[in-house]
């Protein structure tokens, strides 16, 4: 089946495909994704024969066909090598769903031609076609030299793979590039061992509403030689021909979160009976088969780590907070035996590394919900599963409308609403199981004791648009006569939290 990965962007994005070239997978794209899906919805493809997508009839008009049944409306269409001549190919068949097309390192014919000599000598091609077919793993070793790249191919389904090389040598995208509409911009390296520099003017004259640029330094993998100039030219080019999405409020300061929980490690198990009572209910649905591998995301100062033991043979912490890591670790029965700073939308961990992802109370800290399922997804292993506890919108209402009677700035962190968390786990491939909504309200005799005790937590506002100093005079009266209208029958101040619990599973075909 033909493997497709789709990576929301954090709101409303455009859409970006990315095809890969021969010999390598989707991976090579995997360190752009976090600037990407700030602009776009990413949907990457591995080829036939490539990555995930092993068994596949490798033909080309089938593959161009089945593919498209599958992609977007509409979408920026970025291939590398083989990729871009695929997606030239795409653009002249389909011209009304491509936006724009985009080629890395992409000839109009990849080998040599009677009136196209500006490619790899057809002799070159048919003995590296030779050395593949004899011995796959030492042609993909040669292929890696020619790139100047240390083992960056991965062998596949090799008679497949050996299908594609001869899509390499059919495909003639001139008479595609002269008729091409759509905005284009065809990328080359000065470097490149592949795809010589000479074509470059031979493209231009193709169709000289063509955008092409030459990056000094740049080989064959110019995502990786010429990465900063590489991907400032795609983002400017997007932008120059408005196919970016740049509505994006950004409400949460990520660097800001971690340093405040890393701040708070210390205190944070003094004052979190409300986080241990969440973890303790969202632990009683860990299944009572023992798992492989299982991560507890966002760990914080490791609470849950020992339940989590009992039902895995390995169990990973990881937290975006170092301070955090380096305090569970410190702490005598809190232990794991993988230990990652990282972030929940962009986890640096292998696909399919996972049988297990446990998380309670983090998730809320991430403004790009979507891309934490999506990452939760690629990490999981077919049949995994996922449980969840957040915060819903309602959470600390009290606090919200207090600092809204005081001025217009936020007191509150944001909490995502129901909708929003669901589209980003249709979007996802992730399944939801359960959800289940409880409330929990904590009282307090002085407001000053809600508002250490969120700071203890690392809890506090982190908001990107939150005061920038103390309330005056005026605003605090306001701000705490307006809690104090909250005050209950008890005399006592409540702060409310809204918990949602999910049980979330991946289906145990993971291919589609």
């Amino acid at each position: 089946m033909l493997y497709r990965e789709r990576v929301p962007a954090r709101q409303a994005g455009a859409e970006l495909v990315l095809l890969h070239g021969w010999g390598a997978t989707s991976d090579c794209w995997r360190s752009a994704l976090p600037l990407l899906r700030q602009h776009f919805n990413v949907t990457l493809i591995d080829l036939p024969g490539h990555g995930a997508s092993r068994d596949h009839n490798a033909d080309l008009d089938a593959f161009i066909d089945q593919l498209m049944q599958q992609m977007p409306a509409r979408a920026v269409y970025l291939g590398w090598s083989l990729g871009g001549m695929l997606a030239t190919s795409i653009a002249a068949r389909y011209p009304e769903r491509v936006a724009a097309l985009i080629t890395v390192a992409s000839n109009a014919s990849f080998v040599e031609r009677e009136d196209w000599q500006a490619a790899m000598p057809l002799k070159t091609f048919h003995d590296f076609v030779a050395r593949f077919e004899a011995n796959p793993a030492r042609g993909l070793k040669r292929f890696d030299l020619l790139q100047n790249a240390a083992s960056a191919s991965q062998l596949g389904n090799a008679s497949i793979q050996c299908a594609l090389l001869e899509w390499l040598r059919q495909m003639d995208n001139r008479a595609a590039l002269r008729g091409l509409q759509c905005p284009a911009l065809l990328l080359f390296g000065a470097e490149d061992a592949l795809v010589p520099q000479a074509c470059v003017a031979n493209v231009n004259a193709l169709n000289p509403s063509l955008k092409t640029r030459l990056l000094a330094g740049g080989g064959h993998r110019l995502f990786e030689s010429s990465t900063e100039n590489f991907w400032r030219e795609v983002i400017g080019f997007c932008r120059e021909h408005a196919l970016l999405s740049e509505t994006t409020e950004h409400h949460l300061d990520k660097r800001r979160v971690a340093h405040s929980f890393s701040k708070a490690a210390k205190s944070y198990d003094s004052v979190a009976d409300l986080q241990r009572r969440v973890a303790d209910t969202l632990a009683t649905r860990l299944a009572d088969v023992e798992c492989g591998v299982a991560l507890d995301l966002g760990c914080g100062t490791g609470y849950s780590l020992p339940k989590l033991s009992g039902c895995a043979q390995r169990v990973i912490a990881m937290d975006l907070a170092e301070g955090m890591l380096t305090y569970a670790r410190s702490l005598e029965g809190r232990d794991a035996q993988g230990w990652v700073c990282g972030d929940a939308e962009d986890l640096p961990l292998a696909d399919d590394s996972v049988d297990q992802v446990f998380s309670s109370l983090a998730v809320q800290w991430c403004e790009n919900i979507a891309a934490v399922f999506a990452e939760a997804y690629r990490v999981m292993r077919p049949g995994g599963e996922m449980l969840v506890s957040t915060l819903g919108p309602d959470t600390l209402f009290e606090l919200r409308e207090a600092g809204r009677a005081a001025d217009n700035s936020t007191h509150v962190n944001r909490f995502l609403a129901r909708d929003e968390l669901e589209r980003g786990i249709a979007l996802s491939g992730l399944t939801l199981v359960a959800w289940q909504e409880a409330q929990e309200i904590l009282e307090y005799q002085h407001l000053r004791e809600l508002m250490g005790e969120l700071k203890n937590l690392g809890a506090h506002n982190v908001n990107s648009d939150r005061a920038g100093g103390l309330m005056g005079k005026q605003a605090l009266r306001r701000f705490m006569t307006a809690y104090e209208s909250y005050r209950n029958e008890r005399g006592l101040l409540p702060a409310s939290y809204q918990v949602w619990y999910l049980h979330l599973k991946k289906k145990s075909d993971s291919n589609g």
